[in-house]
């Protein structure tokens, strides 16, 4: 069975290519919003799971929990659901297509986690260097993680620049192992 990342990849660029075609890019979105809304309320997803419940049972509910969401927005929900992966995979492509529409639009998303919160002038700075470096619009989300023990770690896409203290210190034990042995 394929992963569900590359499941979740190949529908949202097939949804992308329709929206595109369609120039409704901002409305599947808030259509994809709101199917994993939808689907994050644990009766709806009861009812999506039940054997029993016939499909044709199933697509009037989807229909009434999504009244603004598109035709075609419905008819994906219920093919997922058909599928059994409304659930595992409503949220990967919603964010995979947010992600494109971010690509398409300039704007790259970063990671950014420090072992303490930075605060809103650190964040700017940060954000400031990497828009010149890069080019593009920056949307910056920041994650706390103590176990980097300070510096930074800065995650764009595939690409990690680990500046953390832990990294470094597990280079200088490795060096020394080298040294050692």
């Amino acid at each position: 069975m394929p992963s569900s990342g590359s499941s979740a990849r190949r529908y949202a660029q097939a949804v992308f290519e329709i929206a595109t075609e369609r120039n409704a890019l901002e409305k599947w979105q808030e259509d994809l919003q709101s199917v994993v809304d939808a689907v994050g309320q644990p009766e709806l997803a009861a009812l999506m799971r039940n054997p029993r419940l016939p499909i044709s049972a199933k697509r009037q509910v989807l229909q009434e929990a999504l009244p603004k969401a598109s035709a075609e927005a419905v008819n994906l929900a219920t093919i997922l659901v058909l599928r059994g992966r409304l659930e595992a995979l409503a949220q990967p492509i919603a964010a995979e297509f947010a992600r494109r529409l971010d690509e398409v639009r300039g704007i790259l998303r970063v990671e950014l986690v420090t072992a303490v919160e930075m605060d809103s002038g650190q964040r700017t700075a940060v954000e400031r260097q990497l828009a010149e470096s890069t080019g593009k619009q920056i949307r910056m989300e920041q994650r706390v993680d103590p176990d980097i023990l300070g510096g930074i770690v800065i995650r764009i896409g595939d690409r990690v620049v680990d500046g953390s203290v832990r990294s470094k210190l597990r280079g200088l034990r490795h060096s020394l192992e080298e040294l050692m042995a």
